[in-house]
């Protein structure tokens, strides 16, 4: 995918962004945690603007909100999430490194919807030297949302932790899509690698573009497609294993927090 050149709106709101939300994103990776500690299933992304007092009513938070709230066009809004899921910038060799071998090994290791995939895709990039672990985030019913687990792979490389996800699209599916909704699911790549800021700013992106495919079509938006719920999937409390067989779990921690690839079927 080519370098996408950003609109300058978006790059004002990020450079205020990253500074605040990354002290709320760094409570997903290395420290402990209990299960009691388990994050709420609120919005993480819009959790920042929230903590403004309210005397500094800062022009950022209202651009970033700007995102969201329709005041972006959709094309802008295709454009923010292109450049998220490119693999490119500072970093952008390790995640094409990740990228490639998920590849190789989801040839290996069978169709992405079979029992065990996952766990045998994180054995496969553990035997080509990655610091690969299988995921599993656990949550209890808040409000509207009911309690779910969900399991993914993360990629841990010089203390940056990366998600790795298979087939993203299909946690986004919906009947009738719009056609503009259509345009946001196949931009997503069929294996997606990224950090934290990235993955929930992905999710954030397609939740409010899911939201009004649905609203376009006047069907009812569930509980499990709503943005917290979506949200607590890759961002609530999780054990990390990477024990390659499927019984005892070994170097486990909490943590706060279908289609085709070329010849082989992911």
């Amino acid at each position: 995918m080519e370098k996408i050149s950003l609109p300058t709106r978006f790059k004002r709101v990020t450079a205020g962004f990253d500074e605040v939300a990354r002290a709320r994103l760094c409570e997903s990776s290395g420290s402990e945690h209990s299960e009691d500690n388990s994050a709420d299933l609120s919005d993480l992304i819009d959790s920042f603007m929230e903590r403004n007092d309210g005397n500094e009513k800062d022009d950022i938070v209202d651009k970033h909100r700007d995102i969201y709230d329709g005041v972006w066009s959709d094309s802008e809004t295709l454009e923010l999430l292109q450049s998220l899921v490119a693999l490119d910038g500072v970093d952008g060799d390790v995640k094409k490194t990740i990228r490639d071998e998920a590849e190789r090994a989801c040839c290996m290791v069978g169709i992405s919807s079979s029992e065990g995939f996952k766990r045998r895709l994180m054995s496969r990039l553990r035997e080509r030297g990655f610091d690969a672990g299988l995921c599993k985030s656990r949550w209890e019913r808040s409000g509207q949302y009911p309690a779910g687990s969900y399991e993914y792979i993360d990629v841990v490389v010089a203390g940056k932790r990366y998600f790795v996800q298979v087939s993203l699209a299909g946690q986004f599916t919906i009947a009738r899509p719009a056609n503009c909704y259509v345009s946001f699911l196949n931009t997503l790549p069929q294996i997606f690698v990224g950090k934290a800021e990235e993955m929930k700013q992905v999710v954030k992106i397609m939740c409010r573009a899911m939201k009004e495919s649905i609203k376009r079509n006047d069907l009812y938006l569930p509980p499990w497609r709503r943005n917290g719920y979506m949200q607590a999937k890759w961002f609530g409390s999780y054990k990390r294993t990477t024990n390659v067989g499927s019984g005892a779990e070994n170097l486990m921690r909490f943590e706060k927090l279908p289609g085709f690839y070329g010849n082989c079927r992911v």
